[in-house]
């Protein structure tokens, strides 16, 4: 699930991890302040540049004119005036990269200040950046930013609490990237810190939120309830606040990864709720993601589809590709179970296309570098500070040789941990390539049990035009041939004379083309089968292939009764196209036909003394019958082996799955 950083963008320069939540109060403290001539004009400008931020993505026009008063009280002011630029970014949409541009030009005008309040100005302005990549789907370069601006800046200006909240801010991003152990530790600090700090702000509930969602992640469940627990204490004093919502989505997160799916809707639904309530739907995608989850795990493949369509009309959801890669696998596994193989594939196509965009691999080499570089940059820092104290201590030479006996512990510890990250990496490059070669394989199977479905199709439309047209033939054109016949007879017998030879010639063209038609009905839909089963029917098949130069000896072994027609008529087929390709082909005087049954198992072997041939070629070059035999064994599920070679005769040995659940 993905998570957005703290809401700084909409309230810049507010108090430090603070979100208001009383908006009406917030608002008129401010315009006191603001009016209040009696305060200085520093006051009553940053009262206005605060004013200016609340309304800059709701009312624009009145947003523009606090900002112009901000600015004329602040003219004799340049620390506010160099702050500028950023109360300008508030104006455009909160992933507009433009927003970048004024963000380092106001770091570069505050830059010349080196007041604590400067640096923690500038901290802020870093992490509202980092904010803006984080947006345009550029993890990598957010966490860099916090990591080398954000902190080092926020510790400078000595803002521990804006320190410990930027740690919760770094690892909510770590977990975005999939680096869930880094993210944890850093979430470690920033609870520790707050704890100390005995901050009590609602800010401090969305930590516990974000902490929750990705010790879920790393199957650390029993941990994650604790966490939930301890946001839900301090959101009670906020009912109204946007967290509360980005409670729910972790909540849910939690039940369904415990499987507690029905209740885990609930908890969806409830943020969804409280977003649109709080018009916060920048939310909905971690919900309406959850809901997709459940809803797949319930088997209510509709519902399921009905919330896909939802997120994919969210602005959020289409601009983070992990989330969109999540979502896309999901809905592929979800069209699979409900059988709807040609939307499974397409989505599953989209996953791995979208899964190869994305070089996982790389990304955490380089969120390891930064960690390393921003790691060795305290480190050097706290080497200066300790050859500070060193220089002002009695005892130099003792703390010499205590200082290198720190910093080789230092080093090692460091060598440690560089040689632990990368068996790590080689581990997860070895964890992407087996994925990657396992969505290849379902791509595969999706699309070989697509070309199954159409061949079934195929053969069983088949089966179906050969029944109606022997049918047709039978009862219709052979009705009508009879009653010609009849007419014919009874017209002759009329004449009263002895039957001319002309007359025996017509009624005998008549009786032949009865008897072909009879033949021809019959060997489209075998009457024999239908009536006495498939044993008969492959012994009738048999005797009519059977004449003085062939000999065909059949024998079967336990045919069951009980198979279902669809599977007989199969069966039957494959016979029939095995005997018409040996007497036309084969030139065989003798064919060994055996059928037996075990269980669900049905076996057909088949073997004549004819020419044979190379099997190699004539599989490369098989014709019609071949392909019919070939069509229906694997409508069967079944097993196909020909054996063969010129002048040696031909095995024919196949294996089928004659279930009746077929």
């Amino acid at each position: 699930m993905i998570r957005l950083l703290g809401l700084l963008i909409l309230f810049p320069l507010f108090a430090i991890g603070q979100i208001p939540i009383e908006e009406n109060r917030y608002l008129d403290s401010l315009r006191k302040v603001a009016q209040n001539k009696n305060m200085g004009d520093s006051s009553r400008a940053l009262a206005n540049y605060f004013i200016s931020g609340f309304f800059s993505k709701t009312d624009v026009k009145q947003a523009r004119i606090y900002l112009k008063e901000a600015n004329k009280l602040a003219k004799e002011h340049p620390f506010l005036l160099a702050g500028v630029p950023f109360y300008e970014a508030a104006f455009l949409p909160d992933d507009d990269e433009r927003g970048l541009i004024l963000y380092k030009k106001a770091d570069s005008l505050l830059a010349k200040f080196t007041t604590d309040e400067a640096y923690l100005f500038r901290s802020k302005i870093w992490l509202n950046y980092a904010s803006v990549l984080q947006l345009n789907d550029k993890q990598t370069e957010a966490v860099n930013t916090i990591i080398s601006k954000s902190i080092p800046l926020t510790k400078k200006g000595k803002g521990d609490i804006l320190l410990y909240f930027m740690y919760a801010d770094l690892a909510t991003l770590l977990s975005n990237i999939g680096q869930n152990n880094q993210s944890k530790a850093y979430f470690s600090m920033a609870i520790d810190g707050l704890k100390k700090a005995k901050s009590n702000s609602s800010r401090v509930a969305a930590v516990y939120v974000d902490a929750s969602s990705t010790l879920c992640l790393l199957k650390e469940y029993k941990q994650a309830a604790a966490m939930l627990d301890e946001a839900r204490k301090r959101l009670v004093q906020f009912p109204k606040s946007p967290i509360n919502s980005h409670f729910y989505a972790a909540e849910s997160m939690y039940l369904n990864k415990t499987s507690a799916y029905k209740k885990a809707l609930i908890s969806a639904d409830k943020g969804l709720s409280l977003a649109s309530e709080l018009h916060t739907e920048y939310m909905n995608h971690g919900l309406l993601l959850e809901k997709l989850e459940s809803f797949s795990k319930l088997k209510n493949y509709r519902a399921a589809e009905k919330v896909f369509y939802e997120l994919q009309q969210d602005e959020m959801f289409q601009s983070l590709s992990n989330v969109r890669r999540n979502a896309y696998k999901t809905i592929a596994q979800v069209y699979a179970a409900d059988k709807q193989f040609p939307n499974a594939y397409f989505w599953m196509e989209q996953y791995s296309r979208l899964n190869d965009s994305i070089s996982e691999s790389n990304i955490k080499k380089e969120i390891y570098e930064m960690e390393i570089r921003f790691r060795n940059q305290e480190n050097l820092h706290n080497i200066s500070m300790l050859k500070s104290q060193k220089a002002e201590a009695e005892f130099s030479a003792a703390n010499n040789r205590l200082m290198s006996w720190l910093l080789a512990v230092a080093v090692l510890f460091f060598l440690l941990l560089l040689f632990l990250v990368l068996l790590n990496y080689q581990k997860n490059r070895r964890l992407a390539r087996q994925e990657k070669i396992s969505y290849k394989q379902q791509l595969k199977e999706l699309a070989q049990q697509k070309q199954l479905q159409v061949g079934s199709a195929l053969i069983e439309g088949e089966e179906r035009e050969r029944k109606r047209m022997a049918r047709d033939l039978h009862d219709g054109l052979g009705g009508l041939l009879a009653g010609v016949r009849l007419h014919l007879s009874a017209l002759f017998m009329k004449t009263g004379s002895q039957t001319s030879e002309t007359e025996m010639a017509i009624m005998g063209q008549l009786d032949s083309s009865l008897s072909e038609l009879r033949r021809v009905a019959k060997n489209m839909m075998p009457e024999t089968l239908i009536k006495f089963g498939l044993e008969q029917a492959i012994l009738d098949l048999c005797m009519s292939y059977s004449s003085p130069k062939l000999k065909i000896e059949f024998q079967p072994f336990g045919i069951k009764t009980d198979l279902p027609e669809k599977n007989q008529i199969m069966i039957y087929r494959i016979i029939q196209e095995i005997l018409a390709n040996a007497v036309r082909h084969a030139s065989a005087s003798t064919i060994m036909l055996q059928c037996s049954q075990n269980e669900n198992i049905f076996l057909i072997t088949a073997e004549d003394d004819g020419k044979g041939f190379d099997t190699d070629q004539k599989i490369a070059t098989a014709g019609m019958g071949l392909e019919n035999i070939k069509a229906r064994v694997e409508y069967l599920n079944g097993k196909l082996d020909l054996s063969s070679k010129p002048n040696e005769g031909t095995i024919i040995n196949i294996e089928l799955d004659v279930c009746k659940t077929s």
